[in-house]
């Protein structure tokens, strides 16, 4: 009689999730993802068709809870050096813990020379933080808070990359230098 799984989709994600943290995504294996979950490895193939489809998922869903937080900083009552500085942390965060699956994902994505994918595509995916940052930026151009004369979604896209630029460690700037050359007059 075949054993009757309950959310297996949820148990195989959880699994993957720890799994990642405690291996990296080199030594993933879905064999061993097998093993912790108890189930056959045909099973795990039924819900994903690879790792990579794992990893998209746990990526959207991790994006998803910061692009959320990020949203909340969006309609705080605070001067425009202070949303910058909690948008960092939230995107710190989320490279402290997600640094490797999203490098994978830009990986995989350049080696499949960017296909277009529903599951997860980086454009897309950053997408949403480019609004809000353009959205921030009007707002704060409104009020006379900054006076750079570039167009604010050119603007969000410089300061989006060079966040992520400074988080991973490619950037010779701390987070203040770069808020200091952003909201001040030269």
């Amino acid at each position: 009689m075949p054993k009757i799984l309950v959310n297996p989709r949820e148990k195989i994600l959880k699994e993957s999730y720890t799994l990642l943290k405690e291996k990296g995504y080199e030594n993933f294996s879905m064999r061993e993802l097998a093993l912790r979950c108890n189930i056959g490895l045909g099973t795990v193939y039924n819900y994903f068709k690879n790792k990579m489809a794992i990893v998209e998922e746990l990526f959207n869903d991790k994006w998803k809870y910061t692009i959320e937080g990020i949203k909340e900083i969006k309609y705080k009552d605070i001067i425009f050096e202070e949303k910058l500085r909690l948008i960092f942390g939230k995107l710190e965060d989320f490279f402290r813990y997600h640094k490797e699956i999203f490098m994978a994902l830009n990986k995989f994505q350049r080696n499949e020379k960017i296909k277009e994918s529903k599951e997860c595509n980086r454009r897309y995916t950053m997408e949403e933080l480019h609004i809000i940052l353009d959205e921030i930026i009007k707002e704060t151009k409104n009020k006379g808070e900054i006076s750079i004369e570039i167009d604010s979604r050119k603007l969000a896209s410089f300061i989006m990359n060079s966040m992520v630029s400074i988080i991973m460690g490619k950037m010779e700037l701390s987070i203040e230098e770069f808020i200091f050359i952003i909201t001040n007059k030269f």
